[in-house]
């Protein structure tokens, strides 16, 4: 879940940033690392690549941060930095090119993205089985009704934000969560 951030500590983090204040960077990717990570590694299904895409992310926040307007929507901003950078690997994945990530110690060797993802801490006492079968549940769905939930239940965004990060009208983005969930739903009471 994205963590609750005092207004005003954000805006002197966001501050720090601008002037290239290595602790507010510290602090600002500390207080956001782990719902951006989490959302980056659902929407891809390759926790190597949540990595690499994260450190996408915050270099991308370094250099637009010119262009950030303070509207106190800094988590909406970040988000939206990430479901672009996830919708550019999902068009290149779509389009056939080779998407995988050179493994450090063997150029040629490459991690697969259909890699599951291990299950967050707040999912840990729901069995095994049923985090595998959610898992595959949510690779399956559009790619765009899959950003918008987990924007909405990892991401921890309101439907306007969520709207505003994907520029979408709110009610594609309401009718896009009640779609995905009754999906996932039908697709859970399916045997096997």
């Amino acid at each position: 879940m994205s963590p609750q951030v005092d207004r005003e500590l954000l805006a002197r983090l966001v501050e720090g940033c601008r002037r290239g204040d290595q602790k507010a960077f510290e602090q600002t990717f500390a207080l956001f690392r782990g719902p951006i990570y989490s959302f980056l590694a659902r929407s891809t299904g390759d926790r190597h690549l949540a990595e690499d895409l994260l450190q996408d992310v915050f270099l991308r926040m370094i250099d637009n941060l010119d262009r950030y307007e303070e509207s106190g929507r800094f988590e909406a901003w970040l988000f939206r930095i990430a479901a672009n950078l996830v919708r550019d690997w999902a068009r290149r994945r779509s389009h056939g090119e080779r998407v995988g990530l050179a493994a450090e110690s063997d150029p040629d060797e490459t991690r697969t993205i259909d890699r599951p993802v291990e299950a967050p801490p707040d999912l840990a006492l729901m069995k095994g089985e049923e985090v595998r079968r959610l898992e595959t549940c949510l690779q399956r769905l559009d790619e765009e009704d899959r950003q918008v939930l987990l924007l909405r239940h990892y991401g921890d965004m309101s439907f306007r934000d969520i709207a505003s990060t994907l520029g979408r009208p709110m009610g594609t983005v309401l009718a896009r969560s009640h779609r995905a969930l009754l999906k996932i739903r039908e697709m859970m009471e399916r045997p096997g």
